[in-house]
């Protein structure tokens, strides 16, 4: 609308002004009815953001593999089931039974039950020994939370036996911090006795691959040397759950978030868990110094949002990192190998290493 000189200039303006505040309280009337929602299906938005949704149902993704798909359900269902919710006497609970049985059959190796600086481990080595490149390389895995013997065999062996690498699998001390990083830096300290710190690699899933992130943290208080490379897998640095420790854990988990704040983290004992040796996320300067560092997760598991923040923390740092989201895929699903998915996150792993730790041992 044109508005010309004079009386009926002012006219018009009067009317222009009339025409914007109507369309003002058109739009914000239409902006409250989105936000109460019009029909019983609708979505509703609070003023602070909050998203009310509906009850809705949700289908596995047409990404996902079959295998994948089955994953899924057995351990969701599992879970689910009152007969099969009593855990084993070191912690670990049934859904591990099949994954056991599918590695033992898959990555058969030779385990030695042992201490390394004072701290119990499982030394993990391909029966016809490690290859000849990785002679003078080691990985330190740490295992998820609650889960020693399963999770520590679990998330050994497909790495060992297709890297054809010695793996040390971490018994630390849980919950309280800091007895488990105090745990791995002395089985680090006593590997570095024997191996460069550029050729050693550390990596963990869950609680383990927090406990990687608090580790490097720690290993700087201590001025110990950078180890060669590192994975965070179904995990972070720290920080908030996100969008994903809502969504994900109602299709990754099969259970709805408890309402309220979270409840307070047991793994930290009295220490802030603001304080970055308990989430490095909150020092850049830790941060920048981590080493090239590999994250793996997938749609449906909860650590999905703070996985991305920290990737993208780190890339921002200037740190070499690598993320790997996989459609449908729920907290740890690469424990199971039968998926074809599974399968690539052991490739994903064995190359990732093998690209970033130090030179290979000579031929001769």
């Amino acid at each position: 609308m044109r508005v010309t000189s004079g009386m009926g200039g002012a006219v018009a303006a009067v009317l222009v002004v009339a025409a914007l505040s109507a369309s003002t309280a058109s739009a914000q009337t239409d902006t409250a009815a989105l936000g109460r929602g019009t029909r019983p299906n609708d979505i509703v938005i609070d003023p602070d953001g909050t998203y009310h949704l509906p009850a809705q149902a949700i289908p596995m993704s047409s990404l996902m593999s079959k295998e994948l798909k089955e994953s899924l359900l057995h351990d969701d269902l599992l879970a689910r089931d009152p007969k099969y919710t009593e855990r084993q006497p070191d912690g670990s609970t049934l859904i591990h039974q099949v994954h056991r049985e599918r590695q033992a059959a898959l990555f058969p190796l030779a385990k030695d039950d042992t201490k390394i600086g004072g701290v119990h481990v499982f030394v993990f080595t391909p029966k016809d020994g490690v290859s000849v490149k990785n002679r003078r390389r080691v990985l330190i895995e740490l295992h998820s939370a609650g889960c020693w013997t399963d999770c520590a065999t679990l998330g050994s062996q497909p790495v060992a036996y297709l890297g054809k690498i010695k793996v040390v699998a971490v018994d630390y001390r849980e919950p309280q911090f800091p007895s488990a990083v105090e745990d791995v830096a002395n089985v680090y300290k006593a590997l570095l006795k024997t191996y460069l710190p550029a050729n050693i690699g550390i990596y963990g899933c869950s609680r383990g691959g927090n406990l990687v992130a608090r580790s490097l943290a720690w290993f700087q208080k201590e001025h110990l040397p950078r180890p060669g490379a590192a994975g965070i897998l179904c995990a972070s640095a720290g920080g908030d759950r996100g969008d994903s420790g809502i969504l994900a854990n109602e299709l990754g988990n099969g259970s709805v978030p408890r309402p309220g704040p979270p409840a307070p983290d047991r793994d930290l004992g009295n220490i802030d868990p603001e304080d970055p040796l308990a989430a490095p996320i909150n020092s850049p300067a830790m941060l920048a110094n981590f080493p090239p560092t590999l994250m793996i997760t997938g749609t449906r598991s909860i650590e999905l949002s703070t996985a991305a923040y920290t990737h993208a923390q780190l890339v921002k740092l200037g740190v070499e990192t690598d993320l790997h989201v996989f459609e449908g895929g729920r907290h740890s699903f690469w424990y199971d190998p039968a998926p074809p998915e599974s399968k690539q996150v052991y490739d994903i792993i064995v190359k990732f290493f093998d690209r970033h730790l130090g030179p290979h041992a000579p031929s001769h």
